[in-house]
């Protein structure tokens, strides 16, 4: 699923694969040859130290996040290879699904259409932005999943990297990756979360129909990760609904505690060949699951 947009940039695949979250970062190594996972490592970051947006700077203390992911690469041992994937956290940029009577002409043509269409949405310039995109038939033209990212605030995230000789030439959202994990069925809502970041993608047979991300608020009471949750997604499920005409059917959860017991739908784990996925790992084991 959503084999089209794996990533910002498109190369064999590598075998070091890294996602960072506000809660840390976290990695895996493993051979190309049997697809088997040899090694896995993460290292947290203090709260606070990741600020997730697309219009500012993200990356609190440059020095602390240098000295996480030095410790990620140094108990991974030897890299063989200097190419990597690198996943980002969503709200570091803009994952959207935008509507289209057509999309024809050649790639630059529909690049320019998608970069006019975002100028009205994003807050950031679209003319330098990073940009990936896959679209479906939809009812009334063309759906066009579409990932946009400040090219400034990427950069952030892989200059620890390339200071260390490795080169993250593929780069994703956490959602875009994940997504790969979830089943083509009816229509299926994921919630993952990582921290105090909670996006919500509205996916019915295959087809990417409506993505949303927010920041929490911090947890207050008994700091219930589901009941803080609820508050947006209850919401989300209503309006998909709404104005898709088609009720959620299942809720698949990724990065709660528990499962909740009181919703009318299907409810379950986002799942790995390894098991239910942790939302700080949700991208990796998207990535891997297609690659």
């Amino acid at each position: 699923m959503l084999r089209r947009l794996k990533y910002l940039f498109v190369d064999p695949p590598p075998p070091l694969v890294v996602e960072i979250s506000s809660l840390g970062v976290s990695a895996v190594t493993r051979d190309l040859k049997t697809g088997e996972v040899t090694k896995r490592v993460r290292r947290d970051l203090p709260p606070g130290l990741l600020d997730l947006s697309p219009n500012r700077p993200n990356i609190q203390d440059e020095a602390a996040f240098d000295e996480a992911v030095g410790g990620v690469i140094s108990d991974l041992g030897d890299l063989r290879r200097p190419d990597m994937a690198l996943i980002l956290p969503d709200n570091c940029s803009r994952l959207t699904v935008l509507d289209f009577d057509s999309l024809t002409g050649d790639a630059r043509e529909r690049l320019k259409l998608i970069r006019w269409r975002l100028k009205k949405t994003v807050p950031f310039d679209v003319e330098t932005a990073r940009i990936a995109y896959r679209t479906w038939p939809a009812a009334n033209g063309v759906a066009v999943l579409v990932a946009a990212g400040p090219a400034e605030i990427i950069r952030q995230y892989e200059a620890p990297f390339d200071q260390r000789g490795l080169w993250p030439g593929h780069v994703s959202l956490s959602t875009c990756a994940a997504l790969n994990l979830l089943p083509d069925d009816s229509m299926t809502l994921l919630a993952k979360r990582a921290g105090l970041s909670l996006t919500m993608a509205a996916v019915e047979a295959g087809t990417v129909r409506m993505v949303r991300s927010v920041e929490l608020t911090p947890p207050a009471g008994s700091g219930d990760d589901w009941s803080e949750a609820a508050r947006d997604i209850y919401p989300t499920m209503v309006f998909v609904e709404d104005h898709f005409g088609t009720a959620i059917k299942k809720l698949v959860l990724c990065g709660f505690e528990r499962i909740p017991t009181s919703t009318a739908q299907e409810v379950e784990w986002l799942r790995s060949p390894e098991g239910p996925v942790d939302g700080r790992e949700a991208g990796i084991w998207g990535y891997l699951s297609v690659n």
